[in-house]
C-alpha cells in the first residue's frame, strides 16, 4: 500500500453478530464512518459506526443492543490487517428520509457491558496489580485480553461492598506506589535552621512520587505508574522488564512515536507525508491559580490516627521529589512561582487531613504501624496513606503541565499511552530560524493521553483515516538541550 495517499485505509470486512443468530457482513455501501476512542483515563475504548441503511436491516435483523461488531482495516502503516471488536451499546441519532435512513450505532468494550451488572462482594486482598488481574479474570470480568501491568509497593486488602469490578480498579489508582520509587522522611540540611520561620514549624518533611493509569487500548489492559510512562530511557529507574523467550523486553507496550514534524501551510514538504503534522492547539500551559489550590507544588498533610491518638503533620514539596522522577522533557526542575519576592512554592497552598487506621486488619497484640521503630510484626495491610495522598495528586498535576491537541494523517496503530515526539516550526525571523528551525522548548516528546481515530470511508477510492491526539506531559522542552525552564 506504499503508493496510497498518506491517510487512506481501506476496509476489508465487519461483521455483526449475535447469539442465535449467524453473523451478517456489512458491506462497503452500508459504512459511512468508523470512529475509535481511547484513553489512559478509561478503562475501556469506545467507538460509533455510522450506518447508511436503505434495506431497512436495522429493524429485519434486528439491532437490539449487545450484539459483537468486528471490524478489520487496512492503512499505509501496516500490511497486516487491524482488528477491532466491540458490542452495541445504543443505538444514536437515527435520521429517516424517503427511503433512505442513517444511524449511529454507539460502540463499546465488552467488558464495559459485564462491568454494569456485575457487584464484587468477597474481601479482596494482595498487591493491586494481582486485584487487577484477578477482576479481569473468569471469576468477574472474564476477559481474554493480554493483561501488561506493574508491580506497586504496598499490598492492601478491601471489602468491595457490592461494587462493580472497574471502580474497584479505580479505587486502588490512588493507592498504588511504583516499587521503584524513592521514599524517605529524613530532615534536610536547612529544615531545623529554619524552622521557627516557617508557618508549619510542627510539621515534617516527606518526598516520594504515585499515581497509577489503568487503561484499555487495542493491545490490552495496561496497569502502569506515571513515572514508568514518563522514563524514555532505554533502561531508565522505572523500566519495567519481563522475559520473553529468554530475552528481556519491556512490559509496558508503549510504542515511540515520529517525530511529527510541523510544516508552513501552502509549501512543498519532502520526506514521508504520513508523519506531518497538520493543525496543533497548546490547550493548556500555566495555570496557577489551579495548581496551587490543588497542591502541585506544596500540600500540608494531617493524619490523626484514632487507634492510637497520635497526631501528624506532613509538609510535601514536589521539587524535593523531582529529582527522582522521569520526565518526558529536558528540564532539569519543577518551574517555581517567584512572586513579590517571596517563593510560593515553598509554602504549602493545600491541606488535608486523614485518619490513619492501621489496626483494621490487624489482630495481634503488637504495634500495628511499620513506621514505628518498636514495631516487631507490624502489619501487612497498614494504611499507607502518608506515601500516596500528596504524592499523587502533585505526581498527575505536574502531568498537565503542557497539554495539545493535535491532528495527524490518520495512524491507527498508535494508541493511548504511547509517546509521540513533535518537532514545532520555530517562531523566530528567517535569518534566525535558519540557525534552529524548531522550537526547542515546545518540540520534544509528549504522552498520548487520549486518541481518536476517525475513519470516512465516502472520503477518496477506499476511505482515509484522521488521527487526533490528546497530549500531555511534565516537563519542558527537548532531552538534548537544556531548557529555560525550572531552575535548581
Amino acid at each position: 500500500m506504499a503508493e496510497q495517499h498518506s491517510s487512506e485505509t481501506k476496509l476489508i470486512g465487519c461483521i455483526i453478530s449475535k447469539n442465535g443468530l449467524k453473523g451478517r457482513a456489512l458491506g462497503s455501501d452500508m459504512l459511512a464512518a468508523f470512529d475509535i476512542f481511547e484513553s489512559i483515563e478509561s478503562p475501556f475504548m469506545a467507538g460509533s459506526l455510522t450506518v447508511s441503511d436503505s434495506k431497512n436491516f436495522i429493524n429485519d435483523y434486528p439491532i437490539e443492543g449487545g450484539e459483537t461488531i468486528q471490524i478489520k482495516l487496512k492503512t499505509t502503516f501496516s500490511d497486516v490487517p487491524i482488528e477491532y471488536s466491540f458490542v452495541i451499546a445504543k443505538i444514536g441519532t437515527r435520521i429517516i428520509k424517503n427511503k433512505m435512513q442513517v444511524y449511529e450505532l454507539i460502540l463499546c468494550s465488552p467488558e464495559a457491558l459485564i462491568n454494569e451488572s456485575l457487584r464484587v462482594q468477597d474481601s479482596l486482598s494482595g498487591n493491586p496489580e494481582t486485584i487487577i488481574e484477578k477482576m479481569l479474570g473468569d471469576e468477574y470480568l472474564g476477559s481474554k485480553k493480554e493483561l501488561f501491568s506493574e508491580p506497586s509497593r504496598f499490598d492492601t486488602k478491601l471489602i468491595p461492598n457490592r461494587t462493580r469490578p472497574f471502580d474497584i480498579i479505580a479505587s486502588l489508582l490512588r493507592k498504588s506506589v511504583s516499587s521503584k520509587t524513592t521514599y524517605t522522611g529524613k530532615k534536610y540540611k536547612k529544615y531545623e535552621k529554619n524552622r521557627q520561620n516557617r508557618p508549619n514549624s510542627n510539621s515534617k518533611p516527606i518526598k516520594g512520587s504515585a499515581g497509577f493509569f489503568f487503561w484499555e487500548t487495542r493491545r490490552g489492559y495496561n496497569f502502569f505508574s506515571i513515572d514508568a510512562l514518563c522514563d524514555t530511557s532505554e533502561n531508565g529507574k522505572f523500566i519495567v522488564k519481563q522475559k520473553v523467550e529468554g530475552k528481556e523486553v519491556p512490559r509496558l507496550k508503549s510504542e515511540a512515536w515520529g517525530p511529527y514534524i510541523e510544516t508552513t501551510a501552502n509549501t512543498d514538504v519532502s520526506g514521508d507525508q504520513r508523519f506531518i503534522i497538520s493543525d496543533a492547539m497548546f490547550t493548556s500551559e500555566i495555570d496557577l491559580m489551579s495548581s496551587l489550590r490543588r497542591g502541585k507544588y506544596s500540600s500540608l498533610i494531617v493524619f490523626f490516627n484514632h487507634s492510637t491518638g497520635q497526631y501528624e503533620e506532613y509538609t510535601y514539596k514536589i521539587k524535593d521529589s523531582y529529582d527522582n522522577m522521569a520526565h518526558l522533557g529536558g528540564q532539569d526542575a519543577i518551574s517555581l512561582i517567584p512572586t513579590n519576592e517571596i517563593e510560593l512554592s515553598n509554602y504549602p497552598t493545600r491541606i488535608m487531613s486523614m485518619i490513619l487506621d492501621h489496626e483494621s486488619w490487624y489482630n495481634e497484640p503488637g504495634i500495628a504501624s511499620p513506621d514505628d521503630a518498636k514495631a516487631t510484626n507490624p502489619n501487612k495491610f497498614a494504611d499507607w496513606q502518608k506515601y500516596y495522598a500528596a504524592q499523587g495528586l502533585a505526581r498527575a498535576e505536574l502531568l498537565k503541565n503542557q497539554e495539545a491537541k493535535v491532528n495527524i494523517p490518520g495512524n491507527p496503530l498508535i494508541c493511548a499511552g504511547d509517546k509521540i515526539d513533535l518537532k514545532i516550526q520555530s517562531k523566530l525571523a528567517d535569518k534566525l530560524r535558519k540557525k534552529q528551525p524548531f522550537d526547542l522548548e515546545t518540540s520534544g516528546v509528549y504522552l498520548v493521553k487520549e486518541i481518536r481515530h476517525l475513519f470516512n470511508f465516502l472520503d477518496g477510492n477506499n476511505g482515509t483515516c484522521k488521527t487526533t491526539l490528546g497530549l500531555f506531559r511534565d516537563s519542558y522542552g527537548v532531552k538534548e538541550v537544556p531548557s529555560n525552564h525550572g531552575n535548581k
